[in-house]
């Protein structure tokens, strides 16, 4: 998270996964944010990968570890956060190119093939899910997984490869997405992209390709 995402998310946390696990809570506001994140560590021994801020005012609190820990902390922050819980995600053995494409920001040019496709949704969490679904499911390269910032609190994630293997990426986004918390949800497939969309990925998505505040 970079913008708008709190000082502490980048500086705080830049550590390991610790285990398979990985969840992700969004909270509607900072001060339950904060009670969350104070109950999920005390709960069991997990990482907390990054917390903050992001531009709608959000909070948003990604943590990993053993399957057992992440569970009850995450079991636990839901409980403490009620109401003010926007949209979480619990990925038991979450696809290995998950965590590091958030942590970096970094654009991963993809592989062979010449087809896009791309998924968008309005909370970030039901995105992670939906994004695992579909590296774990078809044969793509993920490109690109924006968290929230420059979106709005929104997430989308980019995903390359030959158009079979992509078309099967999206459909097991879709179904994801509509089996979560599947709001403002978009999805696209551009086969045989224009090298004009290739050049645009490779420098992000952004409009501007560094951050103005």
């Amino acid at each position: 998270m970079t913008g708008d995402a709190s000082h502490g998310a980048h500086a705080a946390h830049a550590a390991a996964v610790t285990g398979p696990a990985v969840a992700m809570l969004d909270l509607a506001a900072v001060p339950p944010g904060l009670h969350a994140l104070d109950a999920l560590v005390k709960e069991a021994e997990i990482t907390v990968l990054s917390a903050g801020t992001v531009q709608n005012g959000k909070y948003l609190i990604l943590f990993a570890g053993e399957v057992e820990a992440v569970q009850r902390a995450f079991d636990r922050a839901v409980a403490v956060a009620g109401r003010a819980l926007s949209d979480s995600v619990l990925l038991p053995h979450a696809e290995a190119r998950i965590v590091p494409s958030i942590q970096t920001g970094k654009v991963r040019w993809p592989a062979p093939g010449d087809t896009l496709g791309v998924v968008q949704n309005g909370t970030t969490p039901t995105l992670l899910a939906a994004v695992d679904a579909a590296l774990k499911g078809a044969h793509v390269e993920l490109v690109e997984l924006r968290i929230a910032e420059g979106l709005g609190g929104q997430g989308v994630a980019s995903l390359w490869g030959e158009s079979y293997d992509v078309e099967a990426a999206i459909e097991l986004a879709a179904r994801a997405l509509a089996s979560g918390h599947g709001e403002a949800a978009w999805t696209t497939i551009i086969r045989n992209a224009d090298p004009e969309v290739a050049r645009a990925l490779r420098s992000t998505t952004r409009f501007y390709k560094e951050w103005r505040g």
